[in-house]
């Protein structure tokens, strides 16, 4: 990923106000024995290093929140905050396609947002805690369930911060969908590091080694999981691939597509499971044209009656295709539909007005936008200009209206 100037701003900030907060600790709290800083390093190094990385290769997932939870509980914020600060520093994860990554061969941006976000994390938690009647060194229940549940957000708040100011999405969805892929996982991790300090407090050293074991089953299934996802869009790729060598047109359009239909879909604010859901759609919206013969898809001139009579049946092939793969039975309905019109003139169901789905109201939009302003071989290409005039004119007979009006005002700025 290439930061540009706000996303620079932003570490900068993040740096600063890590070297303030680290600065306040070192400066307020007495540093622990020695030998718990080696301890909890190591630990805090050993589990960075098992970081899973997530399928869009900017973030991944790490286990490393249940030895911030245990150290910040057994020795407070100075031990908690640098051992974690360490152990991203130190980690070696490695990374399918990569090798071993490390600080030395990582951008120097990655680096100080990752530590940064580990101290600024990290510190805030466990002053909080202490400052909601949590004690070091003992287990108190309310305060360890409010920073755990405390650091998840401030967690997925800064990651959201950051990639909102690198991907220029909204800020709201990129949150969403942070939450969402680590929340379930972050409070399963963090219970296993309150039982880990609960070993410690009560055992000592030797049984943090025997409760460490349940951390790396939580991230070997981590592990199961995103391979799962990884296995998801590899299937996404194939799809489209077979298409792509079918129709060559297909390859940019798609896209195309995606862009302007996900586009359209944030700024109309759709939840993120839809704008997901179109993403997906979007790349796979012409499957169908599998079932249709080359001949038709690659004619040169304008279609016959009983040619286009063909080509209108691949939403529907599409649909049939995709509703046999399960994890993509969600957007069957979009790609079903995106041949649909406002009015109930279009195919394969003459669905009108509100009965399309609002995702499936999107993908025309964009679809039909991208065709208008592409040469195909029997006409030239429409400008931006005449292409979104068309869009204005037959919003509410072929396109949902507000749908149109918000896609001409975004295309306009």
């Amino acid at each position: 990923m290439v930061t540009n100037k706000k996303a620079n701003i932003y570490i900068g900030l993040l740096s600063i106000i890590s070297i303030s907060l680290y600065t306040y600790l070192v400066l307020s709290f007495d540093f622990p024995s020695f030998s718990m800083i080696i301890f909890w390093t190591i630990l805090a190094i050993i589990v960075e290093s098992l970081l899973v990385p997530l399928p869009n290769n900017i973030v991944g997932l790490s286990v490393g929140y249940a030895v911030n939870l245990s150290s910040m509980i057994v020795g407070g914020p100075l031990l908690a905050t640098t051992a974690s600060a360490l152990g991203v520093l130190l980690r070696v994860p490695k990374v399918t396609g990569r090798g071993y990554i490390h600080t030395l061969n990582l951008p120097l941006y990655k680096t100080i947002f990752n530590i940064s976000q580990s101290i600024i994390v990290t510190s805030l938690i466990s002053l909080i805690y202490i400052a909601i009647g949590g004690v070091v060194g003992e287990f108190t229940l309310i305060p360890t369930i409010v920073v755990l549940l405390l650091g998840i957000l401030l967690n997925t708040t800064i990651i959201s911060g950051f990639l909102t100011f690198a991907t220029k999405q909204h800020f709201y969805n990129v949150w969403i969908n942070n939450v969402k892929g680590m929340f379930a996982s972050a409070i399963a991790v963090g219970t296993i590091g309150i039982i880990i300090a609960l070993a410690f407090i009560g055992y000592g050293y030797g049984a943090v080694l025997l409760f460490f074991g349940p951390l790396l089953l939580a991230r070997y299934s981590f592990k199961l999981y995103i391979e799962m996802r990884n296995l998801y869009i590899s299937t996404i790729q194939a799809l489209n691939k077979s298409l792509e060598a079918k129709d060559p047109y297909t390859s940019g359009h798609s896209a195309r597509v995606e862009k302007f239909a996900v586009e359209l879909a944030e700024e109309y604010n759709l939840p993120y499971e839809s704008i997901e859901n179109i993403r997906t759609a979007a790349v796979l919206h012409d499957i169908g044209k599998i079932g249709i013969n080359d001949s038709i898809l690659n004619k040169a001139t304008e279609l016959t009656q009983e040619e286009f009579h063909q080509i209108m049946m691949h939403p529907s092939i599409g649909a049939d295709i995709i509703s046999k793969v399960d994890f993509l039975k969600d957007v069957t309905g979009i790609i079903k539909h995106h041949h649909e019109r406002y009015d109930g003139s279009g195919y394969p169901d003459g669905l009108s007005g509100e009965d399309i789905p609002i995702e499936a109201c999107v993908l025309t939009i964009a679809d039909s936008y991208d065709a208008m302003t592409t040469d195909r071989p029997y006409r030239a290409a429409l400008t931006k200009e005449e292409a979104l005039e068309e869009i204005r004119k037959n919003a509410g007979t072929q396109f949902h209206p507000s749908l149109a009006r918000e896609f001409i005002a975004m295309m306009n700025r």
